[in-house]
């Protein structure tokens, strides 16, 4: 994959073919909520307007009571006056003592809606005066036994308002009649609205709740349509991907194959070298050694003959160590413990490191494995002369579990595994080893606190085996 490529885009949280389906249902949605709060305003006016005809009606209600009340006394004082019986002043005392109350009420029922030119200052001096004359004539009619209504002009007069009082309410009745007929009209009209707000919202509704579903119903079908050609793309890309995986899977084994082959060439031309420079540098130096000890005493002055000695001494001691180096012999004849106590034993004696050796159970590891564990080790003791200002080394090695787990641990400064610098082959060549003998490294490390590294591996398994 090109690092350079610029990366994916983000999928969008709706799709762009969603978009008109939503916008529907959107306003089918605000079409509901506008058709609700009108429902609810016109329901609010429609209250108003019913109670102001239920007042209205009860307005003319209260006319006809008043009027009545009003009938009463005239009635009773007539017939008072005619007969001179008390018990035809019933009806008009019942109308005296419910008047009061009843003509207040009236003029809170109708709340100022009135005809034109009605005035209820006017109204009340008629209601007074009828009031006035009914009770003059009752007086009168005790204080007298004759019975001609003729004899009593108060009656004439008393009718005479009373019939004014008539013409009022019936004008008061006729405009409360009108009102309600007004207010009957306007609820009428309310509900003709309402209707055909709800139709209209309903249908409007409708329309778009269809449309969306439609919309939707459309972009499920593109997006199966979409899911279709992913899957079969899909199928398609990860067959490419396990072909590839496949030839990466091969390519990674012939590599393996390659570097394990070559390391095999490597150790047999390490061997190779070391058993020349063994046999023929050590031969030649102790041949000279030989001829210098058969020389005749004092044939070189002391001093070069001392250090003649020395010399014949250092190098067939650097022919041992650099024969060892290239192919330690006791991996080949003692195994990985006695080769890494030698190493050890040297290692410390040059570094003035303190070097310990604890490995058990060699005997499930294969040569490969030996000989590969062997050369990290000594990698890693290089690393940590070089790196590390450590003054202890710890190399383990034992059975565990169905692993073998060999560890080089150091008392070290340690470091930054997230900053390890990109060229240190060590690591990478410890990983590289242990990986040709199936194994894994871990590095365990942090600033101050030392470094330990882990080889684990399964037993017996030889590189490229």
């Amino acid at each position: 994959m090109d690092p350079s490529a610029a990366p994916p885009a983000e999928l969008p949280l709706v799709p762009r073919s969603a978009w008109p389906a939503i916008v529907a249902l959107l306003l089918a949605i605000g079409l509901v909520i506008a058709a609700a709060w009108n429902a609810q305003a016109s329901l609010a006016e429609m209250n108003a307007v019913t109670d102001a005809r239920a007042k209205a009606r009860t307005g003319r209600f209260s006319l006809e009571h008043v009027l009545s009340l009003f009938k009463d006394v005239e009635t009773g004082a007539r017939g008072f006056v005619i007969t001179g019986q008390e018990s035809y002043l019933a009806p008009y005392q019942h109308g005296l003592q419910s008047l009061p109350t009843a003509y207040r009420q009236l003029q809170a029922s109708l709340d100022a809606s009135y005809p034109s030119g009605f005035d209820w200052s006017a109204m009340d001096t008629l209601v007074r005066q009828r009031l006035d004359l009914a009770e003059q004539v009752i007086a009168e009619r005790r204080q007298k036994e004759r019975v001609s209504t003729e004899e009593y002009p108060l009656l004439e007069h008393g009718k005479q308002v009373m019939d004014q009082i008539r013409d009022n309410f019936a004008k008061l009745d006729a405009h409360q009649q009108q009102r309600v007929d007004q207010l009957n009209e306007q609820v009428r009209e309310l509900r003709r609205r309402a209707v055909f707000f709800s139709v209209l919202s309903t249908g409007a509704t409708v329309m778009l709740v269809s449309v969306a579903a439609y919309l939707l119903l459309r972009e499920r079908q593109l997006r199966r349509r979409l899911e279709g050609l992913l899957r079969r793309s899909n199928s398609s890309l990860e067959g490419v991907v396990a072909e590839r995986t496949a030839e990466l899977s091969e390519a990674h084994r012939r590599l393996a194959g390659f570097a394990g082959e070559q390391e095999r060439h490597i150790e047999a031309e390490r061997r190779r070298l070391s058993r020349e420079v063994h046999d023929q540098i050590g031969q030649v130096l102790t041949a000279i050694r030989l001829i210098f000890r058969s020389l005749p005493p004092s044939s070189l002055p002391a001093d070069q003959e001392a250090a003649l000695e020395k010399a014949l001494d250092l190098g067939i001691a650097s022919t041992r160590r650099i024969a060892a180096e290239l192919r330690p012999p006791l991996l080949d004849d003692l195994g990985l413990a006695a080769a890494l106590q030698h190493f050890a034993e040297q290692f410390g004696q040059r570094s003035e490191l303190a070097c310990t050796v604890t490995v058990a159970d060699q005997t499930v590891l294969g040569e490969a494995q030996k000989l590969s564990l062997f050369r990290i080790v000594q990698e890693a003791c290089t690393n940590i002369l070089r790196h590390a200002a450590a003054s202890r080394i710890d190399i383990t090695g034992r059975l565990d579990g169905t692993h073998y787990l060999l560890a080089i641990c150091d008392d070290g400064r340690g470091f930054d595994p997230g900053k390890i610098r990109p060229g240190a082959l060590g690591l990478l060549g410890m990983r590289e080893r242990a990986a040709l003998i199936g194994g894994e490294c871990k590095i365990s490390t942090s600033p101050g606190a030392g470094t330990c590294i882990e080889i684990r591996l399964q037993p017996n398994q030889e590189a490229n085996a």
